[in-house]
């Protein structure tokens, strides 16, 4: 089931890699981005996740929080953060709970088609300190949600190919909007 925007978030509480307890309306109030991410350690997402590291302190400023969950252990996720450490909230799902809650999908051929047609970003992640491991859900496609301060889904991407996320000026509107109408 795939969600579509304007609807609620769908409440969840975890831990965050660093054990840490997480409940999503905890942080009601503010503007989330929640992105679904492979893995830790997958080029596309390293590079993804470099892009949202260079505009976290930025749009924290503007009532932005950035939540980003990977398909990856904690010991994983960790690992790789222990190299190159992320400001923002990172979660580990494993079993895909999260990933199944909303609605992410799997693709061999969304994969192949990043593989093709975007290499160079493959190129760029690695040159950022990806390295890919051997994790077992390849074929998960990435997806963001833009969530509202009253907890509503205000956006959703789901990613057309393994490398797809929103793009960032769709972040920055959003966060514009929250501060138009606040």
């Amino acid at each position: 089931m795939r969600l579509a925007a304007p609807c609620p978030a769908i409440n969840f509480r975890t831990k965050d890699i660093y054990g840490n307890a997480f409940q999503l309306s905890d942080h009601l109030g503010k503007r989330i981005l929640l992105s679904f991410f492979r893995d830790a350690g997958c080029p596309f997402c390293n590079l993804r996740v470099y892009e949202l590291t260079h505009n976290h302190q930025q749009w924290l400023d503007q009532n932005l929080e950035i939540i980003a969950v990977f398909s990856d252990t904690s010991e994983k996720v960790r690992r790789f953060v222990s190299r190159h450490p992320r400001p923002f909230t990172m979660l580990a799902d494993p079993e895909l709970e999260l990933y199944n809650r909303y609605g992410i999908q799997h693709s061999a051929s969304a994969m192949l088609k990043a593989i093709l047609f975007k290499f160079p970003r493959i190129l760029k992640g690695l040159f950022k300190g990806a390295r890919p491991s051997n994790n077992p859900h390849l074929t998960i496609v990435p997806a963001d949600f833009l969530i509202a301060e009253d907890g509503r889904i205000s956006k959703v991407w789901y990613g057309r190919d393994t490398s797809d996320h929103i793009p960032l000026d769709e972040i920055q509107r959003f966060i514009d909007e929250g501060k138009a109408s606040a």
